[in-house]
C-alpha cells in the first residue's frame, strides 16, 4: 500500500471513530520506548566477536611491548622508532582501510586502539634526545596536541565512538601539560593545591561532555559522569581535609564550607537529572566525609564505640536513602 493510501485511511478512520488521537499517540510512544531500550541495549554490550577481537588485540599488544623490552637495547633509533610510531601509523592506516567494509568495521576499532598507544610513545622516541627535566613540560603539550589533532580530525571523518576515549585522554593530558607548562616560568603561583583545581576543572569538563554525550545516545557517557563525579568530589575531599587539618589562615579553608554543599549539590541534582553515577559517587564521598568528620570532632566528646555505633547508623541511612532516590526517581 502506497505511503499516500496509508494516511488518507488513517484519516478516515480518525474521522468515522475507530482510531482515536489518543492511541496513536500511545503506539508512537510505545515505539520510541522501544527503540531507545534496543539502542542502549546495543550500545552497552559488546558482542562475543567483539569481545574476541579486543582480546586479541590486547595479546598483539603484549607481544609487540615484549618483543620490543627484549631488544630494545639492541635496536638503532630507526628501528626504535619503526616498531613503536611506525607500528602505530601502519595499524592507524590498516584501521581506516577495515573501516571501509561494513564486514570489517568492528575489527578496526582494535587496530584504532592499537594505534591510540604505540603512536603517543612513537613521539616520544622520535623527541628522545631533546627530553630532558627542562623541556619535559614543552613536550607534554606538543604530544598530546598532535595526538588529540590526528584522533580529534579522524572521528570526525569516520564518526566512531572509540575516539571519545582517545580524545578525552590527549584533551586531558594536554590540559595538564599546557596548565604546567604556562606556571613553569611564574614558581610562585605554582602550590601544592595547584594539581587538586586542575583535577577539578577536567572533572567539570568530563561531566559536561558526558551529559552532551549522553543526550545523543553516546557510548562513555556514562564513564565520563562517574569519573567526572570522582575527580571533582575526590579533589574537593583533599581540599577539605587539607582545610580542616590547617592551622593557618590559607585560601583552601573556604572548602570548609563548600565540600558538604558540593556534596548535597551532586545528590540533589542526581534526582533531578536522573544520573546513578552522581548519586552513588556523592554518596560514597558523604559517608567518607561524614566518617572523618566524626572520628575528628566526636570520638573524644561521645567515646570512639558510641561515635562507631553513629557512623554505622548513619551510613546504613545513607545508603537506603542512594536506593530509595535510584529506584524511585532515577530508574523508574
Amino acid at each position: 500500500m502506497e505511503k499516500q493510501q496509508l494516511i488518507e485511511e488513517l484519516q478516515k478512520a480518525i474521522s468515522t471513530g475507530d482510531i482515536t488521537r489518543n492511541e496513536i499517540q500511545q503506539v508512537l510512544s510505545l515505539e520510541q520506548n522501544i527503540a531507545e531500550t534496543t539502542g542502549s541495549s546495543v550500545a552497552s554490550r559488546l558482542s562475543l566477536a567483539e569481545i574476541f577481537y579486543y582480546i586479541g588485540g590486547v595479546i598483539i599488544l603484549i607481544g609487540l611491548i615484549v618483543l620490543i623490552s627484549q631488544n630494545w637495547s639492541s635496536f638503532t633509533f630507526a628501528v626504535k622508532v619503526f616498531t613503536t610510531f611506525g607500528m602505530g601509523i601502519i595499524f592507524f592506516i590498516s584501521a581506516i582501510l577495515l573501516n571501509q567494509s561494513d564486514q570489517f568495521k568492528k575489527i578496526s576499532n582494535v587496530f584504532f586502539l592499537l594505534s591510540g598507544v604505540l603512536i603517543p610513545f612513537g613521539y616520544f622516541i622520535m623527541f628522545d634526545d631533546k627530553i630532558n627535566n627542562q623541556t619535559m613540560d614543552y613536550y607534554n603539550v606538543i604530544i598530546p596536541l598532535l595526538c588529540l589533532l590526528q584522533f580529534g580530525i579522524t572521528q570526525f571523518a569516520v564518526k566512531k565512538d572509540i575516539f571519545t576515549v582517545f580524545n578525552t585522554v590527549f584533551g586531558t593530558w594536554l590540559f595538564f601539560g599546557l596548565s604546567n607548562y604556562m606556571l613553569n616560568d611564574n614558581p610562585g603561583s605554582f602550590n601544592a593545591n595547584f594539581h587538586l583545581y586542575q583535577t577539578i576543572l577536567v572533572g567539570i569538563s568530563y561531566v559536561l561532555v558526558g551529559y552532551y554525550l549522553n543526550r545523543r545516545g553516546r557510548l562513555f557517557a556514562g564513564w565520563l559522569n562517574t569519573f567526572g563525579v570522582i575527580g571533582i568530589l575526590g579533589a574537593g575531599y583533599v581540599l577539605n581535609f587539607m582545610a580542616a587539618n590547617s592551622s593557618g589562615p590559607e585560601a583552601s579553608v573556604i572548602w570548609t564550607v563548600l565540600y558538604p554543599l558540593l556534596l548535597a549539590g551532586t545528590i540533589i541534582s542526581s534526582v533531578y537529572i536522573r544520573n546513578s553515577s552522581f548519586l552513588f559517587v556523592g554518596t560514597i564521598c558523604l559517608i567518607a566525609y561524614i566518617i572523618r568528620v566524626t572520628a575528628q570532632n566526636f570520638s573524644d566528646t561521645l567515646g570512639w564505640p558510641f561515635a562507631l555505633i553513629v557512623m554505622g547508623v548513619v551510613i546504613m541511612g545513607l545508603g537506603y536513602l542512594a536506593f530509595h532516590l535510584n529506584s524511585k526517581y532515577i530508574k523508574k
